[in-house]
């Protein structure tokens, strides 16, 4: 072996490395302020670790998702927990240009703000109440926000409120969370109340080579 490819293969270990510890970081979340601190840490490296160093599938998957069931291309999308902007680059090369980004990482945002992808970013924590009019989206998608030491289930409700009637919601939801933090139970009432409605649901992996270990859901707003 050279020694350039003896280096290139010893960085490339590296890099796997330290994806998986910043991963394990993430997992272990207990507090948002934790949430905050790792995110400002990863954002200038996120999309290395995620897409090179761990082959994380679920952006492209999800958008695949929603483009088949939302035929406009004109649609005005929301991108929650939006990151430095994976997903609406997928969205992108479905022909989608109508994308606003939303996520509580400044930091995020910034690098999702250098790719033009959005035609809005809005900062905001989805534990609280979002300062956004009722109805104002056509569609809603959102990747890896619904895990470990994230977000929980009322937010649900709340990103309801923001789509339109009819329109469709896709999202991830961490199978370990599905019963035991009440996301089942809480997309139940949702369908009860006449609120939304559980159109499709498949486990499928976040990661390349790794458990299906992620609902990839689709809702729909009644």
């Amino acid at each position: 072996m050279h020694k350039s490819e003896h280096r290139a293969k010893k960085a490339a270990s590296l890099e796997d490395a330290s994806s998986a510890a910043l991963l394990e970081r993430a997992y272990g979340l207990d507090t948002s302020g934790e949430a905050r601190d790792l995110y400002r840490d990863w954002a200038s490296t996120y999309d290395a670790h995620l897409e090179k160093g761990l082959r994380y599938l679920a952006p492209q998957r999800i958008a695949e998702i929603l483009a088949e069931v939302l035929e406009d291309p004109s649609a005005l999308i929301l991108d929650i927990g939006c990151g430095t902007g994976l997903v609406a680059d997928y969205l992108s090369g479905h022909g989608f240009n109508a994308i606003d980004g939303l996520d509580f990482s400044p930091e995020m945002l910034a690098v999702a703000a250098e790719k033009s992808l959005y035609r809005t970013l809005i900062e905001a924590d989805l534990e609280k109440p979002l300062d956004i009019a009722d109805e104002s989206y056509d569609a809603a998608i959102c990747c890896g926000t619904f895990t470990h030491g994230h977000v929980g289930p009322q937010a649900l409700a709340e990103i309801c409120r923001v789509l339109r009637p009819g329109t469709p919601f896709a999202c991830t939801i961490h199978a370990h969370l599905w019963e035991e933090a009440g996301f089942a139970a809480e997309i139940a009432s949702l369908e009860a109340r006449c609120i939304a409605v559980l159109e499709e649901v498949t486990d499928e992996p976040y990661f390349e080579g790794a458990p299906a270990d992620a609902r990839f859901c689709m809702l729909r707003r009644r």
